[in-house]
């Protein structure tokens, strides 16, 4: 073809298919009719005259070595797709520094989720025993704490599983406090500790054996209990005391 003459049709259409494939924002990846007619465009190009006539251009080409066929389009398309995303991305300067500080905050992000999971996890003291509320008919039982703390709200009174012989059971008071309190059978109720909503909620006891029940039996004297209120739980923490020598 002279270079003086105007492209012929086929050769516009070539260049127009080329700009998708190759151009600076390729979407013949999506198209894989285009991406067939390109392959046929090209593949008649190779094998026309050497002076680069038309004759033929625009006529269907079977595949030859090394140029895939219109069948293998779709299948080079996916093949591509990853390949040409990639090339997006980094393709000038600024995108690759993008892509790399985007790279670096997810990192860090995920590394400090997981330190301050791991940090919060070795920082706390596991419980000894772990209680949770009893079915409504046992916590009709501990209704009887209305007459025991008149200020008890006993719509809220609930009791937990025993330990030791002994039931914590909470309930919120006139004021809005939360309380948490002791309770044993046949032997009766620690004074509860009251603190108002959002303050943590507990009760350390260890003083039952002058009641005539053996909550620390086995431990050292001055061995204490924690009963420490979670809402859906009451987590239990021992504490035994140093053995004189």
């Amino acid at each position: 073809m002279d270079a003086s003459s105007p492209p012929s049709e086929a050769e516009r259409e070539l260049n127009e298919l080329r700009r998708r494939a190759y151009g600076p924002h390729p979407d013949i990846q999506a198209d894989p009719a285009a991406w067939a007619r390109l392959t046929e465009l090209e593949a008649a190009r190779r094998a026309g005259p050497p002076d680069g006539a038309d004759t033929g251009i625009g006529e269907p080409a079977a595949a030859t070595d090394g140029a895939p066929g219109p069948d293998s389009a779709p299948t080079a398309s996916r093949e591509s797709a990853p390949q040409s995303l990639w090339r997006r991305l980094t393709a000038t300067r600024a995108r690759r520094s993008s892509f790399v500080a985007g790279a670096l905050v997810v990192f860090f992000a995920l590394a400090f989720a997981l330190v301050y999971t791991m940090a919060s996890l070795v920082g706390q003291p596991r419980p000894d025993a772990i209680l949770h509320p009893v079915s409504e008919a046992d916590n009709a039982v501990f209704k009887t704490l209305a007459f025991y703390a008149s200020n008890a709200d006993e719509s809220t009174i609930r009791g937990y599983q025993p330990y030791r012989g002994v039931v914590p059971v909470f309930h919120v008071d006139r004021r809005g406090y939360q309380c948490l309190r002791i309770f044993a059978p046949e032997h009766g109720i620690e004074g509860p500790n009251c603190v108002p909503p959002g303050v943590d909620l507990f009760v350390d006891t260890g003083a039952w054996r002058r009641r005539g029940h053996d909550l620390l039996e086995g431990l050292p004297d001055g061995s204490m209990v924690r009963f420490h209120y979670r809402g859906h739980s009451v987590d239990v923490f021992l504490y035994p005391a140093s053995k004189a020598d």
